[in-house]
């Protein structure tokens, strides 16, 4: 399924066709898709598709004729087929051999106690006319959007995309200042916000129930950090790991069109593509990426699983058109400060002119396991705050490789303490961004003061009492999961009608990794120990013992390739014409870049130029070329 949208107003003021039809043409997410619209009068839902299981049966949104119940749906049951059977042995009919035909009738069986029983990711609505009820769900880990929001006439405007509320009379386009801030310090921002005020999202593991009484919102699951932590052995611990990643990998083949995998080199998409491979009868298809001017190549490790794996690997290099980077933002439907979109993005679309529909990806191993470099800080601080100078360069330099002096040391150390976020487990302390300040400009900051307060409780509270990496995995999981890395995942594949599915973020395996002590997570400084011990043999060494490296293409090249489009959405005139940024401060930044400046400002430049593309698509209401 490739997007889901509609409209409730519980007065039962008749809903207009036009502005259904133009919601469901607003989903972006192309292709040679079903679009089915559904009316009462008081609700109206539409969808579009993309046919991954019952290509001929699979149509929506689906009615179940006896209630009168509706729904529309985006996603994948990947335990449908054992719903299917026990709902049967219950009395239900299937005319189709669809999941999305067993969602509703579990729905309609369980209640929303249907959401315990789901295996997959999901964001559906149901309507029930005989309760006037509408009612939104979304899965447990947030792989699949769902936005809403409500106008002053009391209406309920939902859907998978931002786009598609617009396309609502009346809904305003306003920035949200507070979303802009949270990208400075964050790199991202926090759910139930968005970029655009008054439309939010659904939480993930979440509901939200609409009648003529209004709206409630309900949590359904949360990771489980409250109940007491497993005594598995390490190699108990590493056989388990390997067994619930081997259930997650084949729950997600269930597809009736072909499956590929992508493949980094990695040792998370080496695992996931190790065990599809050992699954399969037949070769798999595998495709990766590589950067000219990243500084690394990948490309070796790569060919070294597929090797070992027998799998059809596939390879090219980055390429795109100036033309094309509106797109990236137009998916998306925000500004970000890094440019992971980019290779996603050509990811699924190279996947897609393959042939494929559906994709299995690595994604999610880094926030649950423990693989970024700030994990390592997390545990050097203390040590790095009473060592002398020469001990904390040594420190550091386990982390930043390119510092060469006591010197470097300390300013690395200064900048790392002064985040404003206090909470002791939140890693994004260590990633402050250090120019903001400068950045910003004095109108913005004016119009900030008055609501920056709203931010004060917006971390998620972390349940039990659990040590300080196992908090900082939960806030992981809660903050850069469902607002960065699953985001980027799922409207980068679907730009291009691909269904990227995500082993590790299986809610059981999830729950799993949760329940065993933080120190199987990162031994040392040894980054993801677990998965690399339970893979260990299964893998070809190297990819066991080789550092992370970043998907991301070097943002110098980006800079340099397309200067010309970066020099137009960042002049003097529009800089000062949107508001956001200080004048001087981009132009020298601009400058300095030109002149190849031992300071790199490329990464801030990126930023000013994905938020000024944001302003012009969604409150400017520009048209982008090719969407």
């Amino acid at each position: 399924m490739c997007g889901i949208a509609g409209f409730f107003n519980p007065s039962g003021i008749s809903p207009h066709a036009n502005v259904l039809t133009a919601m469901a043409q607003a989903l972006a997410h192309r292709g040679p898709d079903h679009q089915g619209l559904y009316q009462d009068h008081c609700c109206a839902l539409a969808s579009r598709r993309l046919s991954v299981i019952d290509l001929a049966g699979g149509n929506q949104p689906v009615r179940h004729e006896p209630s009168g119940a509706v729904m529309v749906f985006n996603g994948e049951i990947y335990n449908y087929r054992l719903l299917r059977a026990e709902l049967a042995s219950l009395g239900h009919v299937f005319r189709t051999h669809s999941d999305s035909e067993v969602l509703l009738a579990a729905y309609l069986q369980w209640g929303e106690k249907c959401l315990r029983r789901l295996v997959g990711m999901f964001a559906f609505a149901v309507w029930e006319p005989r309760r006037r009820s509408l009612f939104l769900a979304r899965d447990r880990m947030g792989k699949k959007p769902l936005f809403y929001t409500r106008l002053p006439d009391k209406t309920l405007i939902f859907a998978s995309e931002i786009k598609a509320i617009l396309q609502y009379p009346g809904v305003p386009r306003r920035m949200n200042l507070l979303a802009m801030d949270r990208l400075l310090d964050y790199g991202f921002n926090l759910a139930p916000d968005t970029f655009l005020q008054g439309i939010h999202q659904v939480l993930p593991a979440h509901t939200l129930r609409a009648d003529e009484n209004g709206e409630r919102t309900a949590p359904y699951w949360d990771i489980p950090m409250d109940v007491p932590v497993s005594n598995l052995s390490a190699d108990e611990a590493a056989e388990g790991l390997r067994h619930h990643l081997a259930e997650a990998v084949r729950d997600r083949l269930v597809a009736d069109v072909p499956v590929a995998s992508y493949l980094s080199g990695g040792i998370d998409s080496s695992s996931v593509t190790g065990l599809y491979a050992h699954l399969s009868g037949a070769p798999v298809h595998t495709l990766s990426i590589a950067f000219e001017d990243a500084g690394y190549d990948e490309r070796h490790f790569a060919r070294l699983v597929s090797d070992s794996f027998g799998t059809n690997h596939h390879e090219f290099l980055c390429s795109i058109a100036a033309e094309e980077i509106e797109k990236l933002v137009w998916h998306l439907e925000s500004p970000l400060v890094t440019l992971l979109n980019l290779p996603l993005y050509l990811l699924s679309k190279q996947i897609r002119e393959m042939g494929f529909k559906v994709v299995l990806s690595g994604d999610g191993a880094d926030e649950i396991l423990g693989g970024y470099d700030y994990f390592k800080l997390l545990k050097l601080m203390d040590f790095i705050g009473r060592n002398e100078t020469i001990g904390r360069a040594n420190l550091l330099r386990r982390v930043f490789p390119g510092i060469t002096s006591p010197q470097q040391a300390w300013m690395q150390y200064a900048a790392l303490k002064t985040y404003p976020v206090t909470h002791p487990a939140l890693p994004y302390r260590f990633q402050a961004f250090q120019f903001k300040g400068q950045l910003m400009s004095d109108a913005f900051v004016d119009r900030l003061l008055p609501i920056i307060g709203e931010r004060d409780h917006e971390l998620p509270v972390v349940p039990g009492n659990r040590p300080l990496m196992d908090q900082a995995l939960y806030l992981e999981s809660k903050m850069r999961l469902p607002n960065l890395t699953l985001a980027l995942a799922d409207t980068m594949s679907m730009a291009n009608s691909v269904e990227l599915r995500s082993p590790f973020m299986d809610h059981r395996l999830v729950e799993y990794v949760f329940s065993l002590p933080c120190r199987y997570k990162m031994r040392g400084l040894n980054e993801k120990f677990l998965l690399k011990k339970s893979f260990r043999t299964f893998l070809p060494p190297a990819i066991c013992q080789r550092r992370k490296q970043p998907l991301a293409p070097p943002s110098k090249w980006f800079v340099r390739m397309f200067r010309d489009l970066i020099g137009d959405a960042l002049s003097a005139t529009a800089v000062r014409d949107k508001g956001y940024f200080r004048p001087e401060f981009i132009d020298h930044m601009l400058r300095e870049s030109d002149a190849d400046s031992p300071m790199d400002y490329s990464g801030v430049i990126i930023v000013a130029l994905f938020v000024h593309i944001f302003d012009d698509l969604f409150l400017n209401g520009k048209t982008t070329r090719g969407c």
